[in-house]
């Protein structure tokens, strides 16, 4: 079964020591943004990941803006 749980920041500590008071392996977490960065992170030191200067970005980012007004 797979779920979502929320946990208010009071409760994390507790919340963490009951998923480490179950047997190993009958919980599996996943950040999900860790995979996810991590990935993004391999792709560029390995350049398979297209990048746009950060000036170029805001330009276009400025000119669509301004072609809503």
């Amino acid at each position: 079964m797979t779920m979502m749980v929320k946990i208010d920041d009071k409760y994390i500590s507790k919340f963490e020591s009951f998923i480490a008071s179950l047997p190993e392996g009958a919980v599996e977490m996943k950040n999900s943004l860790d995979g996810e960065i991590s990935n993004r992170v391999t792709q560029y030191k390995n350049n398979q990941m297209q990048t746009t200067p950060f000036m170029e970005g805001l330009d276009s980012i400025r000119e669509k803006l301004a072609s809503q007004l």
